[in-house]
């Protein structure tokens, strides 16, 4: 039965990464209201739940600050400007997606999150996702961690929310 789990996580690890390769292989060209963006393509019961190993999920915000690079590198050559970026919520992986925003304007108003719902507090410097999740990332790349914080007519809630990419 444990073999069994074990090789359903394998195979829903692979076809993930996979998935978020082909999603990837090219630039995206249809953006709504300034951004385009990619959730991980998997189950929330899966990539964040309990059961699910370390690696496993490592290797989820990895392939996302890869697939980051991938489309800086393929990134069009016109007048337009875009950012790439790779947003990890923590500890719910599930809401992690890539971002591709298309000019400053969407870009620069998307971190204003500060209303009596929702607040995003930037995390210590004394953080680093990078380390501590071991994470190899291309040189150049920013990186900036924020606290948020949610209370709302649904709950209060608290996540951190990393972004690694093009941010500055």
């Amino acid at each position: 039965m444990r073999e069994k789990k074990v090789r359903g996580r394998k195979r829903k690890t692979i076809g993930m990464v996979k998935q978020i390769e082909e999603n990837t292989a090219l630039y995206p060209t249809e953006f709504y209201n300034g951004y385009w963006h990619m959730h991980l393509p998997v189950g929330q019961g899966f990539i964040s739940g309990g059961k699910t190993p370390g690696k496993i999920k490592r290797l989820s915000v990895q392939t996302l600050v890869d697939r980051v690079t991938h489309l800086i590198s393929i990134k069009p050559d016109n007048k337009e400007k875009y950012r790439v970026v790779a947003a990890i919520n923590l500890p719910d992986l599930w809401n992690s997606q890539l971002i591709v925003f298309k000019g400053d304007e969407y870009f620069e108003g998307f971190f204003d999150r500060n209303s009596a719902y929702q607040k995003w507090i930037p995390l210590s410097d004394h953080r680093d996702i990078k380390s501590e999740w071991g994470l190899t990332v291309r040189e150049g790349l920013n990186i900036w961690g924020f606290e948020e914080v949610i209370d709302d007519e649904d709950g209060y809630y608290e996540s951190e929310i990393w972004f690694v990419g093009e941010l500055e």
